[in-house]
């Protein structure tokens, strides 16, 4: 509490005694201290822990929140109570979007949905969900859309469509790259040769972290057998993967800000829950990808690479026909010709 109150924090014995209970902080251990007396000692690197919690301690903040906020934020939070939150952060989060995936891709019609395997229909969904959220990104790649001279004059509905068309495409297993009115539009939609902006760079992170997992071996994994991962990972690995994911949070952020700041906001715990969600991702899907990967370079700079590389060899492709906001049933009937 002293050391605490030396750094500007105020803690009172009754919140150390809830973190303790939490698991939040470890507790004391007793040594004799002659005489028949004894003392009482917290591990070392407590009092930094103690610190860091009261930095974050705030209405509304769940003990979950304060441990993930600790642990971005450099702390040593104690291993049971951080796998805790990393699970619940992550679990929860997926299972949120999972179910309204399902529910997107409900509402697809039985003859529509017999047209194409589920795959394609949770990809659609998933890019349904994504356009009505109609983030920074999505709004820039319809602007960027509207480059294409058949779309210049045409309303947003059939922009829409294509823009689709272009979700449907990054969100797949793999970039549907045979097919060149796709690869027209998804180059089109990148609008890569642009002047750099805050938007342009909106577009290229969410493109390149669509792709990055097209970019990976393939391989299905449980949410039991994610947990057993969890379960068995170290405090060392944990920590590593940390900086990895602080690392691409100061990248993403850098672009975002126009190079204005370089370190990611670390103080709230939406974006707390956020890396926890990437570290957890992360974790698992190094796996698939080549060894010594790292995490900020094969999700933004290779990956974009890659993208841009594929783009630029299906300039050179022929295209059949102009095809104005054609729509699902034209995609699906053209796409599983």
């Amino acid at each position: 509490m002293d050391l605490a109150a030396a750094s500007g924090y105020r803690v009172t014995a009754s919140q150390l005694e809830r973190w303790r209970r939490h698991g939040l902080i470890p507790g004391s251990s007793a040594h004799r201290a002659g005489a028949g007396g004894t003392e009482r000692f917290y591990p070392q690197g407590t009092e930094d822990l103690v610190c860091a919690l009261a930095r974050h301690a705030g209405p509304g903040r769940t003990y979950d929140d304060l441990a993930l906020l600790a642990f971005f934020s450099g702390a040593a939070v104690p291993e049971r109570a951080l796998k805790t939150a990393l699970a619940g952060a992550y679990f929860g989060h997926r299972v949120q979007h999972e179910e309204q995936v399902g529910r997107v891709q409900a509402l697809v019609p039985p003859l529509w949905a017999a047209e194409m395997d589920s795959e394609y229909e949770r990809a659609e969904a998933a890019a349904k969900i994504s356009l009505a959220e109609n983030g920074r990104a999505i709004r820039q790649m319809r602007i960027n859309l509207r480059r294409q001279p058949d779309l210049a004059r045409s309303p947003r509905e059939e922009v829409d469509a294509r823009l689709l068309g272009v979700l449907v495409g990054l969100e797949r297993r793999r970039l549907p790259e045979s097919d060149a009115a796709f690869m027209q539009d998804l180059a089109a939609a990148l609008h890569l040769d642009c002047d750099v902006t805050e938007d342009c760079l909106a577009v290229w992170d969410y493109a390149a972290v669509c792709h990055v997992s097209q970019m990976a071996r393939q391989k299905t994994t449980s949410p039991r057998e994610r947990i057993e991962k969890l379960a068995r990972i170290s405090v060392n690995e944990l920590e590593s993967l940390r900086a990895e994911v602080l690392e691409n949070m100061d990248q993403v952020w850098t672009r975002a800000s126009g190079g204005r700041q370089t370190r990611a906001a670390r103080d709230q715990p939406v974006l707390a829950r956020g890396a926890a969600g990437t570290l957890m991702e992360w974790m698992s899907a190094r796996e698939v990808h080549p060894p010594g990967s790292v995490l900020a370079d094969r999700y933004f700079v290779e990956s974009l690479a890659d993208l841009s590389l594929r783009c630029w060899i299906s300039r050179a492709r022929p295209l059949c026909a102009e095809r104005p906001g054609e729509g699902r049933a034209a995609f699906v009937a053209r796409t599983s010709g």
